[in-house]
């Protein structure tokens, strides 16, 4: 995943643009809406029809010739293409999630106080580690054998 889709505001923008292409959630009205989902339920929604109207029984036809019916079948295959493209979408994302927090890109569970505390340690090391470094090593004989001192870094000048 690029670096730049790390932050919070970019996972949860990618978030919101996979599911309102799916459907917008913020519209009650299932036919409303331009997602995949919103769109094929559009297409199939059979035409509104009442025995009872003002002047008797009111049918509203739709047209049934065969352009039509091949215009609704190129939308539905098309949309579901789409929706099926963007559940995998979903799915690789969702990948992606776990993988920034199994490896710690997205540390979720971190404390700022922890993050301190471990630099303060961080530093703590490293100062030790350069102490040692500058010590010169204590050179001591053992059975005729130059031997360096236990309580040195053990490297000999």
């Amino acid at each position: 995943m690029n670096p730049s889709e790390r932050t919070q505001e970019a996972l949860l923008a990618k978030a919101e643009q996979l599911c309102s292409s799916i459907t917008d959630i913020r519209n009650p009205d299932p036919w409303g809406g331009n997602g995949y989902l919103s769109t094929i339920v559009r297409t199939v929604k059979m035409e509104d029809t009442t025995d009872y109207g003002p002047d008797g029984p009111l049918k509203i036809d739709g047209a049934h010739d065969y352009a039509t019916s091949a215009h609704r079948e190129l939308l539905i295959k098309e949309q579901t293409a789409g929706l099926i493209k963007t559940a995998q979408d979903i799915s690789t994302f969702i990948r992606d999630l776990q993988e920034l927090w199994l490896f710690g890109g997205l540390d979720t569970l971190s404390d700022p106080a922890d993050e301190e505390a471990n630099r303060t340690k961080a530093l703590a090391i490293a100062e030790m580690i350069e102490t040692l470094a500058k010590q010169k090593p204590t050179i001591k004989e053992e059975n005729g054998v130059h031997v360096a001192a236990e309580n040195t870094n053990g490297t000999e000048s």
